[in-house]
């Protein structure tokens, strides 16, 4: 089987070099410029036959794992960008950090006996040969450094050959600042000028979710 993937159509996904960054952690929210970055490819097999109708997983797989985070001393950051295709009809869902599901609603958070379509993804979302931003997810130290997957099979046959197709951008980032409560404390003296502009949103700045957009399951009464 021959690859097929126009890796153009790729180039306005993948966050690059020169690129300013922010994401939310614990209230805070940390600016950051990429400085490097290189591609990887890794594909998954599905670690066993998934029975007809029946729940496979979770299973967190060892080698997908982002092995180093920040240091202080270097004032850098790595965080991996990822999206993955699937092979094999099966419904996927990811679990990030390893013990959250995600991607389901307010009312309906996780798939159940019942309702097996929420959260999922396809093959028809994120094919094997071109895998789309659809799937795409972050890992950073010491939030979401690895993530869980599993896969249920909606359909009459067992599946023998499932398997998940991972490309990632691998990225070290050097943190300009953090922004507390609109405080601003840049990492270096010389950061403060492009951190107020940063905050100020003067220049150009992708903020990226790292953790989950959660909401509660029922809303607030007259609201």
């Amino acid at each position: 089987m021959t690859l097929t993937i126009d890796f153009r159509d790729w180039s306005d996904g993948w966050l690059k070099e020169g690129f300013y960054i922010s994401y939310i952690r614990e209230g805070t929210r940390y600016y950051e410029h990429i400085i490097q970055r290189d591609m990887a490819h890794w594909e998954y097999p599905w670690p066993e036959t998934i029975t007809s109708l029946a729940d496979s997983g979770p299973y967190t797989p060892d080698d997908l794992e982002i092995t180093r985070g920040y240091k202080a001393e270097t004032n850098l950051n790595h965080i991996w960008q990822l999206i993955f295709g699937i092979k094999g009809q099966v419904y996927i869902y990811v679990e990030l950090p390893t013990d959250l599901h995600r991607h389901g609603i307010s009312k309906v958070p996780k798939p159940s006996p019942s309702m097996r379509q929420v959260s999922h993804f396809e093959e028809w979302m994120s094919p094997f040969m071109e895998p789309t931003f659809i799937t795409e997810h972050f890992l950073m130290r010491p939030d979401c450094p690895q993530m869980s997957l599993s896969a249920y099979n909606p359909n009459a046959i067992n599946l023998t050959d499932v398997r998940l197709n991972f490309f990632i951008s691998k990225m070290i980032t050097e943190t300009i600042g953090v922004a507390t409560n609109n405080a601003l404390t840049p990492k270096k003296e010389r950061f403060r000028e492009i951190l107020e502009k940063l905050h100020k949103q003067l220049v150009p700045c992708t903020p990226i979710s790292i953790l989950p957009v959660s909401m509660p399951a029922e809303a607030p009464a007259g609201e």
